[in-house]
């Protein structure tokens, strides 16, 4: 369901350049995030041309980019994203922003890299400002957001001077996705979960749908804790042997 705000929204984006598809999937990513938060877009996201502007930045504001900048996506689970991003922005890597699809869009200066260090902060609907202006004055600034976390970045240079500087950063790493332990663990869990409640469903449905459901649920739900908890003891047996 859209609204005058998402509307207006997608025409800004798209008479900023951003292709018609990629406008299609950040609005209603927006809106189903709005729909499931129960609060207005204007309260979560600000003025509809403040918000438009720092999805799509004008072109033309700022110096020319770097011709030999680097430009990577990709993207990691909730368990391991901070680090990750760390690491890379040891690498050089600085996030412009989280597309659509829960991508970091990273860039690398092509002639003086800098390190840069990243923070996640989970932001209740209305907060994102206030958690904007408590952080701000330690340097850090927004850089994207995905359902709940928003990520923040600052140099390295503010701590570490030149060192800041790479001389020699590495080659643009050929993964692009990063999936952890745990949520390959979670994710089979959850399958499990689904399949028992609805095996469950279907036994019982004929008799009694409550009852089905009841029994699925309490079925799948303790098969999942049975598996998660043998896939984080087998991972702990790992780390301590």
């Amino acid at each position: 369901m859209t609204t005058p705000y998402f509307e207006d929204l997608a025409e800004r984006l798209r008479d900023s350049g951003v292709p018609s598809d990629e406008v299609s999937g950040t609005v209603d990513d927006l809106a189903a995030y709005i729909a499931e938060s129960g609060t207005k877009p204007e309260e979560e996201f600000g003025p509809v041309e403040e918000f438009a502007a720092r999805l799509a930045p004008p072109e033309d504001d700022g110096p020319e980019p770097d011709a030999s900048a680097q430009t990577w996506r990709w993207t990691a689970d909730a368990f391991q994203d901070r680090a990750m991003l760390n690491r890379f922005g040891d690498e050089g890597w600085e996030v412009e922003r989280v597309d659509s699809v829960g991508r970091f869009v990273c860039r690398r200066d092509g002639e003086h890299p800098q390190r840069w260090e990243y923070r996640r902060e989970t932001v209740l609907p209305g907060r994102r400002k206030a958690v904007e202006q408590r952080l701000a004055p330690d340097g850090w600034e927004p850089c994207g957001n995905w359902m709940q976390f928003e990520y923040f970045k600052r140099p390295k240079a503010a701590s570490l001077g030149p060192d800041a500087e790479l001389q020699a950063p590495p080659e643009i790493p050929a993964k692009r996705f990063f999936w952890s332990r745990r949520f390959y663990t979670f994710a089979s869990c959850y399958a499990a979960f689904v399949v028992v409640a609805c095996a469950g469903w279907l036994a019982f449905a004929p008799a009694d749908s409550r009852t089905g459901f009841l029994v699925g649920f309490l079925l799948g739900a303790a098969i999942a804790a049975v598996l998660m908890t043998v896939r984080l003891w087998q991972e702990h047996r790992r780390h301590v042997s």
